[in-house]
C-alpha cells in the first residue's frame, strides 16, 4: 500500500553506484519496496528496507522488559517505574502520565530529549548534548540531577540514578542508602550494574568499585581485575570473569555467598534472592535462598535459557521442554510437560510459555496470570505487569489475563496494536501511528492519556 514513485536519476559512477532516496513511508516500517531507477544508459532494480521511526520512545526499561528480557528482574540496567509512563515524542518533547508522585506529572516542557531512564518512582531524561532533567519522587532521584552536559548513559537502583560521561566519570543522585551518594571519583568506568540499593561500576580492565547499601552489595566487591559482566539479585552481585569463574558478594540470603567454584560458566540468571549459572553445555548451578530457587536446580545439561519470577526459575531446553524450581507460589510447580516451547514470559508470580504456533500455556499464582491464558494460537509476543499478562497477535489484537487490578481485564478490542508497555499495574498499547490505549490501575498509568 505504498504510493507509486518514479525517480529519474543519473548513474555514471562505477562500480556499484548507490543512491539514497527518502520515501514517505510513515507507518510502513519493516516493509519492503522495489524501486526502478532509470536514466538514458542504465536500468537498475533496488530493493529497499523501510525503517520507520517510532513515533514514541518509552523509558529504556519498562516493567514487561524487566521481567522477561534481562535474565531476571534485577539484572536490568534500570529499575522500571512502578506507577507512571513516560515517552519521548517524535518532536523530542516528553509526555508522561500515571502516578502523581512517581513521575506521571512534572515532566519537562522543552524539547531535545532522546532517551528516558527510570528508578522505581522517578524518571531522568537525557538530551542530545548529554544534559539531564529528572522528575518524580525526590527520594527516588526525582530531584538532584547534575547540571552541565556530556552524560552518555544513566543507570539506576530502585531509588537512585548514576550517570556516566564519555570519559567514564560518574555522578549519582537519589536516596543515599540506595547509591545516591558515594559514587567513586575519577574516570574510566565503562558500565554500571545495580541491586535494589547498590551500584557496582566496572572499568575497562575489569576492576570493580561498588557503593550504596552495605547489605545490598555496596561493600565487599572483589579486588583485582578481569571481570567481564555483573549480575544481580535484590541484595547481591555475582561477577563473571572471561574464564567463566564467579565471585559473589552482598546479602548472604540473596546469593552473596555460596557461588560455585571452578570456571566455565557463560551466563548468570537471577530471582530476587538466588542466582542460577549456566555452562556452555547447558548444565545449571544455583545458589542463594532456597525459597527463591537457590536449591533444586535440575541435573543434566542441554538448557539454553533461564527465565524467572520473583521466586522461581524456569529453564528451557533445546527441544523446548521446561523445568521449573523454586517457590511453588510463584511457578515452582506446574510447569507444562512436553516440548516445543520457544520462549517464556513472566509476571512477578507466574510464567507464560509460547510455542512456535503461538499457543500459550501459563502456570504459577492465579493472582498473577498463572491461570486464564487464552486458548488458540497465533500469539506473537507476551507483555506483563507485576500481576497480569497481555498477549499480542499478528493482527495486533490483544488478550489480557491475570489480576484485574494489574491490567488482567480491560484490554482494548480491535486490532492494529504493535507494541505494549507496562508499569507495575497498568498496560499501554501503541499503534503504528503513535495512538495509545491504556488499561489497568488508573493511578499507575491505566488511564489513556488525553492530551500531549
Amino acid at each position: 500500500d505504498f504510493s507509486t514513485h518514479t525517480y529519474q536519476q543519473d548513474f555514471h559512477v562505477a562500480p556499484n553506484p548507490r543512491k539514497i532516496i527518502q520515501l514517505d513511508a510513515s507507518g510502513k516500517q519493516g516493509r519492503y519496496v522495489r524501486i526502478q531507477l532509470l536514466d538514458s544508459d542504465y536500468l537498475s532494480l533496488a530493493e529497499v528496507q523501510v525503517m520507520g521511526v517510532d513515533p514514541l520512545r518509552f523509558a529504556e526499561v519498562d516493567f514487561s522488559s524487566a521481567l522477561s528480557n534481562f535474565g531476571g528482574w534485577y539484572n536490568t540496567p534500570n529499575y522500571p517505574n512502578f506507577a507512571a509512563f513516560a515517552a519521548v515524542k517524535a518532536d523530542k518533547s516528553i509526555m508522561a502520565w500515571g502516578g502523581f508522585y512517581t513521575g506521571g506529572t512534572g515532566a519537562p516542557h522543552d524539547r531535545g530529549y532522546t532517551k528516558i531512564y527510570s528508578t522505581g518512582y522517578a524518571f531522568a531524561a537525557l538530551k542530545a548534548d548529554g544534559s539531564i532533567t529528572a522528575w518524580g519522587d525526590p527520594y527516588a532521584g526525582g530531584t538532584g540531577a547534575p547540571s552541565g552536559s556530556g552524560y552518555t548513559e544513566i543507570y539506576s537502583t530502585g531509588y537512585a540514578f548514576a550517570a556516566v560521561k564519555a570519559d567514564g566519570s560518574i555522578t549519582a543522585w537519589g536516596a543515599s542508602n540506595a547509591g545516591g551518594t558515594g559514587a567513586p571519583p575519577g574516570s574510566g568506568y565503562t558500565k554500571i550494574y545495580s541491586t535494589g540499593h547498590a551500584f557496582a561500576a566496572v572499568k575497562a580492565d575489569g576492576s570493580i568499585t561498588a557503593w550504596g547499601d552495605s547489605n545490598s552489595g555496596g561493600t565487599g566487591a572483589p579486588s583485582g581485575s578481569g571481570y567481564s559482566k555483573i549480575y544481580s539479585t535484590d541484595g547481591a552481585f555475582a561477577a563473571l570473569k572471561a574464564d567463566g569463574s564467579i565471585t559473589a558478594w552482598g546479602d548472604s540470603n540473596s546469593g552473596g555467598t555460596g557461588a560455585p567454584s571452578g570456571s566455565g560458566y557463560s551466563k548468570i540468571y537471577s530471582t530476587y534472592g538466588a542466582f542460577a549459572a549456566v555452562k556452555a553445555d547447558g548444565s545449571i548451578t544455583a545458589w542463594g535462598t532456597p525459597y527463591a530457587g537457590g536449591t533444586g536446580a535440575p541435573s543434566g545439561s542441554g538448557y539454553t535459557k533461564i527465565y524467572s519470577t520473583d521466586g522461581t526459575f524456569a529453564a528451557l531446553k533445546t527441544n523446548g521442554s521446561i523445568t521449573a524450581w523454586g517457590n511453588s507460589d510463584t511457578g515452582g510447580t506446574g510447569a507444562p510437560s512436553g516440548s516445543g516451547y520457544t520462549k517464556i514470559y513472566s509476571t512477578r508470580g507466574a510464567f507464560a510459555a509460547v510455542k512456535a504456533n503461538g499457543s500459550i500455556t501459563a502456570w504459577g499464582s492465579s493472582y498473577a496470570g498463572g491461570t486464564g491464558a487464552p486458548s488458540g494460537s497465533g500469539y506473537t509476543k507476551i507483555y506483563s505487569t507485576g500481576g497480569a499478562f497481555a498477549a499480542l497477535k499478528t493482527n495486533g489484537s490483544i488478550t489480557a489475563w491475570g489480576d484485574s487490578g494489574s491490567g488482567g481485564t480491560g484490554a482494548p478490542s480491535g486490532s492494529g496494536y504493535t507494541k505494549i508497555y507496562s508499569t507495575g499495574y497498568a498496560f499501554a498499547a501503541v499503534k503504528v501511528d503513535g495512538s495509545i490505549t491504556a488499561w489497568g490501575d488508573p493511578n499507575s498509568g491505566g488511564l489513556t492519556p488525553t492530551s500531549d
